[in-house]
C-alpha cells in the first residue's frame, strides 16, 4: 500500500467546504436527546460540560491537523502503515473501520426509532434502513465531491431547523440556569464524557485531508466548524434547561423534538413531523461519508475494488441494523459507541501524536548514528 495519497485534481476542494462537511459529521441523531444524559451527571450546569467537551473536541482537532501536517498528503489508513507497519497498522485499520460502521448502525437505528416513535409507529424498521442506504449508495456513487455538496445542503437544513428553537424561549425560566457552577468538577467531566457520540465525527478530517486543495487552512476551517456546532449544542441544552422542568429533562427522550412541539403555523399544525422527516437529508450524507471512508480503506488495505465494497459495507449495515428491535438495545448501542467514540475522537489522536514524535526522535537517532560512522 502507498502511504501517500495522490488524487486527481477534480476530486479535489476548497478548504472552506470542512465546515460544512465537519459539521454535518457532528450534528446528527445524538442532538435529538443528549440532554437527559448530560443533566443526570451535572443537573442545570449540563451546558457547562458541552462547553468542556467542545474544547476537547477543539484539542484532539489539533492534534489531528498537526500530525498530517507532518505527511505532503495521506490519510489515517497510510499513517497506521508508516508508523506501526503492515501487519499491527492494517489491524488498526480494521479496527478503524469497524467503529465507523458501527457508529453508521447507531445514526441509522436511533433516526428510525425516533421515526417509529413520532410518525410511524408500525413502519418496517428492515424498509426504512433499505431507503436510507439506498439513498446512501446512490448519492455516494457520485465520489467525494457529491457528498461535499450535499453536506452543504445539510448545513443549511440545520440551520433552518435549529431557527425554531427561539420558540420555547418565550417560556423559559432562567431561575432554573442557578445556581452557577455547582455541579463538582467530576460531574461536569462525566456530563461530558457522555457528549461522546454527539460531538464526534471531526476525524473525518483524517480521511479529508488528501483531497483538500489549500492544506494549509485546514486548521482554521475545521476549528471553525467546530466552534458553530459547539455554540449550538449549547444553546440547545440551555433552551431545554430553562424550558424543561427537571423531571421532564431527566425522563424525556426526544426533548429536542418535544421543544418543537409548541412551534405552530396557520398552514402546518405539526412542525415537528416536517423537521424529522427533513432530518434524514442531514443524515444521508454523514452515511454517505462514512460509507466511503470504510470502502476506501478496504480498497487501499486489501485491494478491493472501491465501489464493489460500498455494497457490501451496506449489507452488512443493514443486516445489523435489523437486529436491534426496541428501545433497550438501541439505547444499549449508543452507550456502547459514546463509550468508544471517546476512545477514537479524544485519546487515539493522542495516542497518534505521541507515537509519530516517538518515531520521528528515533529516525533522527538512527540518522545521527550514520552519520558518525
Amino acid at each position: 500500500m502507498d502511504i501517500m495519497i495522490r488524487p486527481k485534481p477534480h476530486y479535489m476542494f476548497q478548504a472552506y467546504m470542512l465546515i460544512f462537511m465537519v459539521l454535518n459529521s457532528q450534528i446528527g441523531v445524538g442532538i435529538f436527546g443528549f440532554q437527559r444524559y448530560i443533566y443526570r451527571e451535572s443537573g442545570h450546569d449540563a451546558w457547562v460540560s458541552v462547553l468542556v467537551a467542545a474544547l476537547f473536541c477543539h484539542g484532539s482537532a489539533w492534534l489531528i491537523v498537526s500530525v498530517l501536517r507532518r505527511y505532503e498528503s495521506t490519510d489515517l489508513y497510510g499513517i497506521h502503515r508508516d508508523v506501526f507497519g503492515k501487519w499491527i497498522g492494517g489491524f488498526l485499520s480494521v479496527l478503524l473501520m469497524i467503529h465507523f460502521s458501527s457508529i453508521t448502525i447507531t445514526i441509522i437505528r436511533t433516526y428510525i426509532e425516533a421515526v417509529q416513535s413520532w410518525i410511524f409507529p408500525s413502519f418496517p424498521t428492515w424498509l426504512m434502513v433499505l431507503m436510507m442506504l439506498s439513498l446512501a449508495l446512490y448519492g455516494g456513487a457520485g465520489g467525494i465531491r457529491v457528498i461535499v455538496g450535499m453536506s452543504l445542503i445539510s448545513f443549511v437544513i440545520i440551520f433552518l431547523i435549529a431557527s425554531l428553537y427561539y420558540y420555547p424561549l418565550r417560556y423559559a425560566q432562567w431561575t432554573r440556569l442557578l445556581p452557577l457552577l455547582e455541579a463538582s468538577p467530576s460531574q461536569i467531566l462525566a456530563g461530558a464524557k457522555h457528549m461522546g457520540f454527539t460531538m464526534t465525527g471531526f476525524e473525518v478530517i483524517y480521511f479529508l485531508y488528501p483531497f483538500v486543495r489549500d492544506k494549509p487552512k485546514t486548521m482554521r476551517n475545521i476549528q471553525i466548524s467546530i466552534a458553530i456546532s459547539s455554540v449550538l449544542l449549547i444553546l440547545v441544552m440551555v433552551i431545554s434547561i430553562v424550558y424543561f422542568s427537571e423531571n421532564q429533562l431527566l425522563k424525556g427522550t426526544w426533548s429536542s423534538i418535544n421543544m418543537q412541539k409548541i412551534v405552530k403555523y396557520p398552514f402546518i399544525e405539526r412542525l415537528e413531523f416536517v423537521t424529522l422527516a427533513l432530518w434524514m437529508i442531514t443524515l444521508i450524507p454523514t452515511i454517505m461519508l462514512i460509507t466511503w471512508i470504510t470502502s476506501n480503506g478496504l480498497n487501499r488495505l486489501f485491494g478491493f475494488r472501491q465501489y464493489r465494497m460500498r455494497y457490501v459495507i451496506s449489507g452488512f449495515i443493514f443486516i445489523c441494523s435489523i437486529l436491534f428491535v426496541n428501545r433497550g438495545q438501541i439505547d444499549k448501542l449508543n452507550d456502547y459507541i459514546s463509550e468508544s467514540a471517546v476512545i477514537f475522537s479524544f485519546a487515539y489522536p493522542l495516542f497518534i501524536y505521541v507515537a509519530i514524535f516517538i518515531k520521528s526522535s528515533l529516525d533522527k537517532n538512527r540518522v545521527s548514528s550514520k552519520e558518525e560512522v
